[in-house]
């Protein structure tokens, strides 16, 4: 690494696209080298981004000594196998989220890591902005006094085009539980943060608009540890797509923010300096549809600190035993939709 930290991209999609951008801005790293299993594609990518090396032979991507880090980019249902072998690689590890389709999956990575004696970093960029992260310090500080109420709103609109363009989008085997897996798991991930762990589920599935396997609506009712419920809203089969929001509320006030902007809707907190703060006329409603045009900021922050984790030998804030409770309570939510009974969240 005296040259900086060199990490190796696995995968070419919209994700691949967002981490060579973001890589550009940090300091002390730079993106090494490229995987894809098309040559053609491979090599357009690493000409687009001025990435010096191009693979297609996963072994040899791994055998160079210019990466130090892979970075897992590709669809949610082979994370496991890119990841495990980058360990067994002696490479540090970052996966874009969700850590995997399911729990055992996400464990062999961790275990990998671990005995390997590399880093695991997964990928949730919500949880750097500015008023999620005054909002957890709201939380954990007593300024809201006991939550009683905690709920995500993630109702997203995506085109026929956006599932037709990528053959894995929509399938069970790549996308497991869909808008849930792949859209509002950052939503999940901000409501465990802030207010878990949650200990119990009652969802429900269903397809409701795309011809996919996968779910594209999803509802269900949390239980918080500490008693206090939430709903969670989760779609991409809402027109016009709508803005994400995540709302909690306590005995001392309530705060509303968009932790995908990174905006603040509403902030009335007894005795906090921030509020009371509400939304005018101009109210944003109204999101885009297109994946593409959301922020990148936050990712720069995320890698940024997996980078600083790996310099510094500690764990990254979003390690791979945070990851799974995101995935935990995924599962849970649909466990409970097939039988019709509430799901207990294992706790991890």
């Amino acid at each position: 690494m005296s040259d900086g930290i060199g990490i190796g991209l696995v995968g070419l999609g919209m994700a691949g696209r967002t981490h060579v951008r973001e890589i550009a801005h940090l300091e002390g790293a730079h993106t090494a080298a490229v995987f894809g299993r098309s040559e053609e594609k491979v090599q357009a990518f690493a000409d687009e981004f001025g990435v010096p090396r191009a693979y297609t032979d996963y072994e040899a991507f791994l055998n160079d000594p210019a990466v130090d880090v892979v970075d897992v980019l590709t669809p949610h249902g082979v994370h496991r196998d890119y990841a495990v072998r980058a360990a067994d690689a002696k490479k540090h590890v970052i996966v874009e989220k969700p850590i995997a389709l399911d729990l055992d999956e996400g464990r062999e990575i961790m275990d990998a890591c671990d005995r390997n004696g590399v880093t695991l970093g997964v990928i949730y960029q919500m949880r750097f902005g500015t008023w999620a992260r005054k909002l957890k310090q709201a939380v954990e500080s007593g300024a809201l006094g006991e939550l009683i109420l905690v709920d995500g709103i993630e109702k997203a609109f995506r085109t026929a085009e956006y599932y037709s363009q990528d053959p894995w989008r929509g399938t069970r085997e790549m996308e497991g539980a869909g808008c849930l897996m792949t859209q509002s798991i950052h939503i999940i991930d901000m409501l465990q943060w802030l207010a878990g762990p949650v200990t119990s589920v009652s969802g429900f599935i269903r397809t409701a608009r795309h011809d996919i396997e996968a779910p594209d609506l999803a509802v269900a009712r949390l239980t918080y540890e500490n008693g206090a419920p939430g709903v969670l809203h989760s779609s991409t089969a809402i027109t016009p797509a709508m803005r994400t929001r995540v709302e909690v509320h306590g005995h001392k006030g309530s705060v509303i923010i968009n932790p995908e902007y990174d905006h603040l809707y509403f902030w009335d907190v007894e005795g906090t300096e921030e509020g009371p703060v509400e939304p005018g006329l101009e109210f944003p409603f109204v999101d885009t549809p297109d994946p593409n045009e959301f922020p990148e900021e936050r990712h720069r922050l995320a890698l940024t600190d997996i980078l600083e984790a790996i310099r510094d030998g500690r764990e990254p804030l979003v390690a791979g035993s945070e990851a799974l409770k995101s995935l935990a309570i995924v599962l849970a939510i649909e466990e409970s939709a097939r039988t019709g009974c509430d799901a207990e969240v294992p706790q991890v």
